[in-house]
């Protein structure tokens, strides 16, 4: 008990210190050969040759108990998302889920949190904190703010508070429901610690993700920091102290 009590002290710290990237930084391969993903991860293919392993969990859990289960899968952690093609594949997994558990709409974990200098009361008055530039990946190696430039759901991302938690973490929004379909694949900030919520998109999954294996390499790390923080957006990444 005391084991899980201090990894969960632990992962809940470095989430919310968002630590420093592993790997080169470049985010290049490194290298020849052909990128392997573990059983059941989908190889995607990123910019600069670079391969991400990506894989949906259902499940209605907190986003810390979705990073631990993540961690679990040999190195993995919640994933970013980069690019359109991962979020095609992730929203096509989920839908999936979802037809074959009789679940209509449910919102899915992914590896985001908000920056440290954006969590403050009305953060939105700040020019550092608009909505392209207010959420880093988690992950390390996902790069850019694409999705954030064109995904956030109809008012997203808000600043609100549930039970004295704010909408610190990032779900994606899936429906099968003829209703609400026009909603899915879009982001919305949550709770992080509460799998429910008063949301017409409750927690119903997670995505992990990892890099690719090579062959003959291993892919080189991280998103374009320079060996710091990634930062979404165009703001200058921060080191960690």
């Amino acid at each position: 008990m005391k084991i899980v009590f201090i990894f969960s002290v632990i992962l809940f710290i470095s989430v919310s210190a968002i630590g420093i990237p592993y790997g080169n930084g470049n985010g290049n391969s490194g290298g020849q050969g052909n990128a392997i993903c573990p059983a059941g991860y989908k190889k995607m293919r990123r910019a600069d040759n670079r391969w991400w392993c990506m894989k949906y969990f259902s499940g209605n859990e907190t986003f810390f108990e979705a990073e631990k289960i993540c961690r679990c899968q040999g190195g993995a952690s919640l994933s970013g998302i980069e690019n359109f093609n991962e979020l095609k594949y992730i929203k096509d997994q989920a839908s999936d889920a979802f037809s074959e558990e009789g679940t209509l709409t449910g919102g899915v974990w992914v590896g985001a949190y908000r920056r440290k200098d954006c969590r403050v009361d009305q953060m939105e008055t700040k020019p550092e904190c608009i909505k392209e530039n207010q959420y880093q990946w988690t992950d390390r190696f996902t790069r850019g703010n694409e999705m954030w430039k064109e995904k956030w759901a109809d008012g997203a991302p808000h600043n609100n508070k549930v039970g004295g938690h704010q909408e610190f973490c990032v779900q994606i929004q899936i429906s099968i429901a003829p209703e609400s379909e026009s909603k899915s694949g879009f982001f919305d900030n949550r709770v992080c610690v509460n799998p429910d919520g008063a949301t017409q998109f409750p927690t119903k999954g997670f995505v992990c993700g990892r890099p690719a294996k090579m062959e003959n390499t291993y892919y080189g790390g991280g998103g374009g920091g320079n060996g710091g923080v990634i930062i979404i957006g165009d703001a200058k990444p921060e080191k960690k102290p």
